[in-house]
């Protein structure tokens, strides 16, 4: 079947080094639909960019995928490549404002190759209305959390600007995959206008190539250099520095251990980006007098596994979650995991590590410690961790994938 996959994120942050569940949810689907038997894959954008289309066309070709001609389903007429032309040289509201218009009155994708497509899936953004003129496309859209809609309170303002057309896009006539049992909840409470029958759970995965149990020393010790620091036993946060994800509690859950406990040798590892300088400045001053607490902003996933391989315990305190990719990587390299009790992460983590009130700095603490100074109990986590992390795979998420393209087809 021919797949039209909307790539447009791909097209957006190719080699910006954002750490990010969705984006990495869409590299790991793609590599795995262009090696389907069952599937030809295509791409597309969303949006009137030649700089988008351009990553694309650099995306397909550095991957090695089948022969990059009639790969992209975008309108790349001598139009579109004017108006782009004037778009980009000039710095006139006026122009750019007119040259959109006449990108909305011409048509995003190619005619021609539309006609061949059986299935459109957007994994992220909304369905263009374009797309719903093609009656021989079925469309396929990809549910990962509702927060803007069902916490308000939490939700950055970006998530609402890019989700609530999306979510606006789906019709009855969508089948929509749901990362979770939580927001497949969540949706059928949003919108009581769909049906239940069009949506389906298909759980994410972590990949085995890259998260493994990884307790190479000399790797370890080319990290703590790199990084610049100087302790072995640590705990590993993963999460953006944003409202929801409720770093500052972690943080001082783990500087009570330090200070009830006298243990100065015990690190906290937080990786990833703040949502501005402000932030990251309020933040970085607030903790400076704790030498072991470490922020990185990135880590390769070469590095990440390492990371969470040689960490006590991960520790995500996340208030909000579609499904909670980091936990899944985490258990995957056979670490700890203490999480959050709130929305999909109990669903994740079903008793194979601890759940808890993200809200208690003191149980926090506590559980914390029991890692700590309970070698028995860690060692049984470690096994539950390798356990848990069987049920997840890339592997199942394409077969499961491409079943829900077929349903739609048929």
């Amino acid at each position: 079947m021919n797949v039209l996959f909307d790539a447009t994120w791909i097209g957006t942050h190719l080699k910006q080094n954002i750490m990010h569940g969705g984006l990495r949810v869409i590299y790991e689907l793609t590599n795995r639909l262009e090696n389907s038997n069952e599937v030809n894959l295509f791409y597309s954008s969303n949006k009137y960019d030649r700089a988008i289309i351009n990553n694309l066309v650099s995306f397909i070709e550095e991957n090695k995928y089948s022969s990059l001609q009639n790969k992209i389903a975008n309108n790349q007429t001598e139009t579109f490549k004017i108006l782009n032309y004037l778009n980009s040289k000039t710095n006139s509201n006026l122009i750019k404002n007119w040259s959109s218009k006449q990108f909305l009155k011409s048509n995003i994708f190619d005619k021609n190759m539309m006609k061949r497509m059986d299935i459109y899936h957007s994994p992220i953004e909304a369905i263009p209305d374009e797309i719903k003129k093609y009656k021989n496309v079925k469309r396929v859209f990809t549910s990962h959390d509702l927060m803007p809609f069902t916490r308000p309170d939490l939700a950055p303002p970006s998530f609402v600007e890019l989700l609530k057309p999306a979510y606006d896009s789906i019709d009855r006539e969508t089948k929509v995959i749901c990362v979770s049992e939580f927001t497949k909840s969540e949706l059928l409470n949003y919108r009581k206008d769909l049906d239940e029958s069009q949506i389906e759970t298909v759980y994410l995965g972590a990949n085995k190539n890259v998260f493994f149990p990884n307790l190479d020393e000399t790797k370890f010790l080319v990290l703590s250099k790199k990084y610049n620091f100087n302790f072995e036993k640590y705990l590993l946060c993963l999460n953006r520095n944003q409202k929801y994800k409720n770093t500052e509690h972690i943080i001082e859950a783990y500087i009570r251990v330090v200070n009830d406990n006298k243990n100065s040798d015990l690190g906290l590892v937080l990786i990833g980006t703040f949502d501005n300088v402000e932030i990251k400045k309020s933040i970085m001053d607030k903790y400076k007098g704790f030498k072991h607490i470490h922020f990185i902003e990135y880590v390769p996933d070469d590095e990440l596994s390492v990371f969470y391989s040689n960490a006590l315990s991960f520790v995500y305190m996340s208030l909000y979650e579609g499904f909670g990719l980091p936990i899944i990587e985490a258990m995957q390299c056979g670490t700890p995991v203490i999480s959050s009790n709130q929305a999909s992460l109990p669903e994740i983590v079903k008793g194979y590590g601890i759940c808890i009130n993200p809200f208690d700095v003191e149980l926090l603490s506590d559980q914390m410690c029991s890692i700590l100074y309970n070698p028995e109990l860690q060692n049984k986590m470690v096994n539950n961790s390798l356990e848990r992390s069987k049920f997840f795979s890339w592997e199942k998420n394409l077969e499961e994938t491409v079943q829900v393209y077929k349903k739609a087809i048929n």
